[in-house]
């Protein structure tokens, strides 16, 4: 005889329900409805439970509830790439039902963390393919990164073109898309699609007319699915977009569920339920599965208040933050990055001592065109050596620039930022460096001469080996530009 146990609602505020009966259920148990409503156990009170609905149905008073055999989880594989799923695994892309193989198993949305025992130090790059980022803001596979900045700052398209600069890397992608309108998930996996990069990547996403815990768990089915393909070995690149409208939501299921409220009417836990997804993250060995989970938290916010709880939160528990400003965007500056207010506490050591020292000497000149800039306001007649230098900012900004969907490897990243420490780019201007950027690129990728020192550049001791390099190709760079 089949014995199911059942409960009955006692009380209902929207998509928070409290049901009696239920003696063995446990924190994070699915129950259902007669009509098929899925709900799951979100605490257990007293004599109580506390059930957080993930469809809409209307509930009345005394209504049954049975308990299900199965865990709030989803069932995760190599299947999972390139389709678009919900937080429970339901196919949303039209493609028909996912097919279950032999690599497939079921994982729970709610795991600890892994400890310290479990990872290794990171110490190898994770390459987006942006001459700004790889080069002056390096990453680390396993680096949790905040990706901050206002409306309309680029942050999107920073976002998709590392998806897109991953294709022949072996990198697993998955971008949650948190509370997203329909048709912004739409438009991205079109883009995806388009440059080839959906065979790589899995796309979790609830769009903001579905219910409040459904969105709520679209980054824990995000790491969830990270964590199998980091224990198959694989590197894996997972995008949270944003985390900002996660709070929102979270701050109103513990108002509905009465949670006493703290800053900003957020609950008390709010700062471990971000916590403990982002720890989820890192660089692991090789007994504990090896690979490795490289987060970007994503959040939108007011530029003209940083303090407020959230960003201030999730600054404190990443490894860095890459600041976005859409006034930058607006200046045509593309990614939209700004260098001095971003940090990166990790990538550093991961790059050889020739990207080290190249980008501290960029650094260095940027911060002292800054100050030299300031001063030239207040004298008409400037030093050689101060015009030398602003024109070195004004050509290496330039050099920066990236167009969207294209990716500029990382030995050319550095031929490039070396190029305006030689004599071959003392005459020239940023217009220059407009006009030809992608004849160089090409010349320094095909031409025997330039190609070698390419190929060269990754070994060199240091930058100044590799501008004295490009000071001696001087003559053939002219040659090839007439």
């Amino acid at each position: 005889m089949d014995q199911t146990e059942v409960g009955y609602v006692i009380s209902s505020r929207d998509f928070l329900i409290h049901l009696d009966g239920l003696p063995t259920i446990r924190v994070n148990d699915m129950v259902e409805s007669e009509a098929g409503a899925r709900g799951w156990v979100s605490s257990i009170p007293g004599s109580q439970v506390e059930v957080l609905m993930l469809d809409e149905e209307k509930i009345f008073p005394n209504q049954l509830f049975k308990k299900l055999s199965s865990r709030l989880g989803l069932s995760v594989g190599n299947v999972l790439l390139g389709r678009s799923i919900n937080p429970l695994g339901a196919p949303i892309d039209g493609k028909g039902p996912l097919l279950s193989s032999k690599t497939s198993s079921f994982s729970e949305l709610e795991q600890p963390a892994p400890g310290i025992e479990t990872r290794q130090f990171i110490n190898e790059q994770f390459l987006t393919g942006i001459t700004l980022i790889d080069t002056l803001l390096p990453l680390g596979k396993g680096q949790r990164e905040l990706v901050i900045g206002d409306a309309h700052s680029g942050k999107t398209g920073f976002l998709i073109d590392t998806i897109v600069n991953q294709r022949g890397a072996n990198v697993v992608c998955i971008y949650a898309s948190i509370g997203k309108p329909a048709g912004t998930v739409r438009n991205l996996i079109d883009v995806l699609k388009a440059n080839k990069a959906l065979d790589y990547t899995v796309v979790i996403a609830t769009s903001s007319s579905e219910v409040a815990p459904l969105i709520f768990l679209t980054p824990k089915t995000a790491l969830s699915v990270a964590e199998y393909f980091q224990k198959q070995g694989r590197d894996v690149l997972l995008i949270l977009d944003d985390l900002g409208f996660h709070a929102k939501i979270y701050r109103e299921i513990a108002l509905l569920g009465d949670k006493s409220p703290g800053r900003e009417s957020y609950p008390g836990d709010m700062f471990y339920q971000h916590a403990h997804l982002l720890e989820r993250a890192g660089n692991f060995l090789k007994s504990f599965g090896g690979g490795s989970i490289t987060a970007l938290p994503v959040i939108e916010l007011n530029m003209t208040d940083f303090t407020t709880l959230i960003p201030t939160n999730l600054m404190s528990m990443t490894d860095g933050h890459l600041l976005f400003k859409s006034t930058l965007r607006s200046q045509g500056q593309n990614p939209a990055i700004d260098l001095s207010l971003s940090v990166t506490r990790v990538g550093r050591q991961t790059q050889n001592r020739m990207f080290n020292l190249l980008s501290t000497r960029i650094r260095q000149l940027l911060s002292q065109a800054t100050d030299y800039e300031t001063i030239s306001r207040f004298s008409a007649e400037l030093s050689a050596e101060t015009q030398l230098t602003l024109k070195r900012r004004d050509l290496i900004m330039e050099l920066l620039k990236q167009d969207p969907l294209t990716a500029v490897p990382k030995p050319i990243q550095a031929i490039l930022l070396c190029l305006p420490f030689t004599t071959f780019l003392q005459a020239k201007n940023k217009t220059f460096i407009e006009r030809y950027k992608n004849i160089l690129i090409d010349a320094f990728t095909k031409h025997p001469r330039l190609a070698a020192i390419t190929k060269q550049a990754g070994n060199m001791q240091s930058d100044d080996e590799l501008i004295k390099a490009l000071e001696a190709a001087g003559p053939v760079l002219d040659k090839i530009l007439k």
